[in-house]
């Protein structure tokens, strides 16, 4: 029985115990992250792999719905990154170093 709530519901019966797992797994592996973004990014990649494993055809409802899920789970990461503090309390801050060529 899945411990996540999906509401999708055309994905939900979809979401396995094991595909579960295997999302928990892989948000786990990007870090550790503040209260309820965790269980938020593994539903977004459990639909991503629901709709990678049941994709028949380049142009199905899983396909469509892969695409907007990945780029779904890219924005809640960020987000999710943002609102997540260091080891010194203070939330990170993203920043791109510029250098001279």
């Amino acid at each position: 029985m899945t411990t996540l709530a999906y509401p999708d519901a055309y994905l939900a019966r979809h979401c396995t115990d094991e595909r579960e797992a295997r999302a928990l797994e892989a948000v786990d592996e990007l870090g550790t992250f503040a209260a309820g973004w965790r269980d938020r990014l593994a539903v977004l990649q459990c639909y991503i792999i629901v709709c990678l494993e049941c994709q028949a055809d380049p142009e199905d409802l899983f396909t469509t719905k892969l695409k907007t899920y990945r780029s779904e789970f890219d924005r809640q990461l960020a987000m999710a990154r943002a609102a997540t503090p260091d080891a010194a309390g203070s939330a990170f801050v993203f920043s791109i170093p510029l250098e001279r060529g």
